[in-house]
């Protein structure tokens, strides 16, 4: 009628009530023992003492079952001294041999890859910074060479525009630069004497001929503007 499922459930379960109403009976006796007002004082030590606690039933504690090893206790800080016990191998016995023999490993990041860096870095002059902005197409990805004034591991100052700018070792490229021959150039320079060409000498105008001997004259205007 109302448009409501009803889902047919139990609040009481016999189980787990039992085991809760045990563990209180037992904190309660606990707590009861220390003639204190403030039983929130020893409820840190009581919890310890429980967890602490052998279990006839299974011939061991809870701290073993979930850690595989005992808990510090107060005393184990003042007295000096090791329970033999003869247990049969159960469990509980090979949980705590097992981790007694397991050696911390250092942690290694497998999903993260590893990340190229040029040796060359460290020590060329110059670099290419590579210019992470949105350009035209057929753009050069890197930018011109920039002078390297100071570098570390993961960071590098360099001259840009005439203004120091800190770039990340992500951006730069090394720059191999040629050797330096401006002393050589120099030196060739001055010893090479430069010759201005001569204009050579204007060549006197033939009288043209006919094959029957016939010399042909021509204008004197067409004849300036043929020799100009």
């Amino acid at each position: 009628m109302l448009g409501c499922n009803k889902i047919h459930s139990t609040s009481y379960h016999p189980q787990a009530n039992g085991i809760i109403e045990r563990l209180h009976r037992h904190l309660k006796s606990a707590l009861k023992a220390h003639n204190l007002i403030k039983w929130t004082e020893m409820l840190p030590i009581v919890l310890l003492g429980l967890r602490s606690a052998l279990k006839e039933d299974i011939n061991a504690t809870c701290a073993q079952l979930v850690y595989g090893t005992s808990l510090r206790l107060p005393s184990d800080l003042v007295t000096s001294g090791s329970i033999n016990q003869t247990i049969n191998p159960t469990y509980v016995t090979s949980l705590i041999q097992t981790m007694r023999s397991l050696n911390p490993v250092s942690p290694a990041l497998h999903g993260i890859p590893k990340i190229y860096i040029n040796p060359s870095l460290k020590t060329r002059s110059h670099i290419f910074l590579r210019s992470d902005k949105v350009n035209p197409p057929l753009t050069p990805p890197y930018t011109e060479l920039h002078l390297v004034i100071t570098r570390n591991d993961k960071n590098f100052i360099i001259d840009l525009n005439g203004k120091q700018s800190t770039e990340s070792v992500d951006r730069v490229k090394p720059a191999y630069l040629l050797a330096d021959d401006t002393d050589n150039s120099d030196q060739t320079q001055s010893q090479q004497i430069i010759e201005e060409p001569t204009p050579a000498p204007p060549n006197p105008i033939k009288p043209s001929t006919t094959r029957c001997g016939r010399k042909v004259r021509f204008p004197k205007h067409l004849v300036i503007d043929y020799i100009v």
